[in-house]
């Protein structure tokens, strides 16, 4: 899949299902930390694995830590899919 819409659309959807917001609360510029999405670490592993089970990327913890922005997770994962 590397597809940039298709792989941002999977992301967006898996966003919005684990953090259970609505895809009009947030956009690329959204930070998981903030107010819109609340995130915490454990939901950023869960958003993880998600990603690699139905994308296939892999995203190490340490890099995981790095990723402060749903348009920095985007990128992150059509870069490596």
């Amino acid at each position: 899949m590397s597809d940039t819409l298709d792989v941002s659309s999977s992301v967006e959807t898996i966003v919005t299902d684990r953090l259970r917001v609505d895809s009009d609360a947030f956009d690329d510029g959204t930070r998981f930390e903030g107010e819109a999405l609340d995130a915490e670490s454990l939901d950023m592993v869960e958003i993880a694995e998600a990603i690699e089970a139905d994308i296939g990327v892999h995203i190490p913890d340490e890099d995981l830590e790095d990723l402060e922005t749903v348009g920095d997770l985007v990128t992150y994962v059509d870069e490596r899919a």
